[in-house]
């Protein structure tokens, strides 16, 4: 792997979680203002993490929470969100525009924010309300924050000792897993780098990553031309242009 460094990777994920306890002190916080909504607000590959978190959410619990695309939301607003609603943002750069406006606007609104920014200097980190500066691992963020939401809510009985467990397992075995998927990864590239267009199926807990993989890693970052598809929605019209050379890849989960 390119720049690949072990003890680097596991010390990035270990810090990520060591944000817990601050991150429990401002959703429970929250918790003892009262809400009546939750919106994971992002936009491109922020957006894409704000749906996995709700997916993990909504399967588990009944507490009213959502994925808000931050452009939609400028364009269109959205009327739920006000001055008892908690809205939670991620951002590297704390520049992006769409994020920054939105943010404001929420704001206005009387929406009390939690934003993971990378930079602390940045406007974006100035507007949020609890501010947490940590790279990477965005969705472990996100789920930290729905899964105290859960428990609070007396949904995530077992709230403890899963936390106790990512926090003695995760850091190695993220790391692990990027060796492992090493060999892999390599004769995937080389047989699909070419590809005229690729289709990526997923769905559930695992379409927002789709998603994110389709558009910010292939075609932002490598210029391929791709498409995501819902595995839902796969026998609804993408199955009659798939012949014998197509390329599809099909994200399979373990639950």
């Amino acid at each position: 792997m390119l720049k690949f460094n072990e003890e680097e990777e596991v010390t990035r994920t270990a810090n990520a979680l060591k944000l817990r306890t601050k991150v429990e002190k401002a959703v429970d916080h929250v918790c003892a203002q009262g809400y009546n909504g939750v919106y994971f607000m992002g936009i491109g590959g922020t957006y894409a993490s704000c749906m996995q978190a709700v997916n993990h959410a909504k399967s588990a619990s009944s507490l009213p929470i959502y994925a808000e695309n931050a452009a939609e939301y400028l364009t269109t607003g959205n009327k739920r969100i006000n001055d008892k609603s908690l809205v939670v943002i991620s951002s590297v750069t704390g520049s992006t525009p769409e994020m920054v406006d939105a943010v404001k606007k929420a704001k206005k609104c009387g929406a009390y924010v939690i934003g993971f920014v990378e930079d602390e200097k940045s406007e974006l980190a100035s507007l949020v309300d609890a501010e947490f500066a940590c790279r990477d691992y965005e969705q472990l963020k996100f789920f930290m924050v729905a899964d105290r939401l859960m428990k609070n809510n007396n949904e995530f009985q077992d709230y403890d000792k899963y936390y106790s467990q990512l926090d003695q397992y995760l850091p190695q075995g993220l790391a692990d897993i990027q060796k492992a998927a090493d060999d892999f990864g390599l004769k995937y590239a080389q047989k699909h780098y070419n590809d005229p267009i690729h289709y990526f199926v997923g769905a559930g807990n695992l379409w927002g990553a789709t998603y994110s993989y389709a558009m910010c890693y292939c075609e932002e970052e490598h210029w391929m031309r791709t498409k995501s598809i819902h595995a839902a929605e796969f026998f609804h019209g993408t199955l009659e242009i798939i012949d014998r050379d197509t390329p599809v890849t099909l994200f399979l989960g373990e639950d």
